[in-house]
C-alpha cells in the first residue's frame, strides 16, 4: 500500500493596522500535520481537519510578520512527510500620529495660526470650543496650518484623532490642544464738562 505524499499550501497576505489581527489559512491534505515558521524562527505546526483546512489568528500585532511554510506529514504508519514552500506575508502599517502648537495671546479682533505636525498625508480630526469635528490634511511633509480668521474671544484647539492615507486605512485617537487667548478691547469714557470762568 503506497500512502500519498502530503500537500498543504498557505495564504493570508494581507496588510493590517498596527494593533489589529490576521488570519492565516492552510489548505492541504486531511488530517496531515503541516509545520511552518514565523519570521524564521522555531517550527511550529497545526493539524489540518478532516476536510484539509486549518487556521490561526495572530493576535494583535505591532510588526510585520511572514509565515513559511515548511512540510507536511501523514498521520499515518509509515508517517510520510514532503517538504514544501509557500509564504503568506502580513504587512502592519504603523499608526498615524499628530500633535498641534500655536498656544498664543493675541488682541481682540486679530489672527494667528494654529500648527499641526504628523505623519504625511494624514488627516487630523480637531474641535475649537468642544464644537463640531473639523479635519484638515497634513502635506508631504507632515505640516499643516490653520489660520484662525479674527477672534473676538479666547479659543481653545484640540485634537480628536488622526487617519492615515493609506489602504487600508489606520486611526487613533489622539489628544493635545492650543489655546488662543483673546485680550480684550480697552475702553475709556471721558466727563468733565462744566462751565468755568
Amino acid at each position: 500500500t503506497v500512502i500519498p505524499q502530503p500537500t498543504a499550501s498557505i495564504s493570508g497576505t494581507t496588510t493590517i493596522c498596527s494593533g489589529n489581527s490576521a488570519t492565516i489559512s492552510f489548505t492541504g491534505t486531511p488530517n496531515a500535520i503541516v509545520t511552518y515558521t514565523v519570521n524564521g524562527g522555531v517550527n511550529q505546526t497545526i493539524t489540518l481537519d478532516t476536510v484539509g483546512n486549518a487556521s490561526l489568528t495572530t493576535g494583535n500585532i505591532s510588526s510585520s510578520e511572514v509565515y513559511n511554510l515548511l512540510q507536511a506529514s501523514t498521520q499515518t504508519i509509515p508517517s510520510c512527510s514532503q517538504t514544501l514552500s509557500g509564504t503568506a506575508t502580513i504587512t502592519v502599517l504603523a499608526l498615524p500620529t499628530a500633535s498641534i502648537s500655536g498656544s498664543s495671546t493675541i488682541c481682540y479682533n486679530t489672527s494667528t495660526t494654529i500648527n499641526f505636525v504628523g505623519t504625511p498625508n494624514a488627516i487630523v480630526t480637531y474641535t475649537v470650543n468642544g464644537g463640531s469635528n473639523q479635519a484638515i490634511v497634513l502635506d508631504s511633509t507632515g505640516n499643516a496650518t490653520l489660520n484662525t480668521g479674527n477672534l473676538a474671544s479666547t479659543s481653545t484647539y484640540s485634537l480628536v484623532s488622526v487617519s492615515s492615507a493609506t489602504t487600508p486605512v489606520c486611526t487613533q485617537s489622539i489628544s493635545g490642544s492650543a489655546t488662543v487667548t483673546v485680550i480684550p478691547q480697552p475702553t475709556a469714557s471721558i466727563s468733565g464738562t462744566t462751565t468755568i470762568c
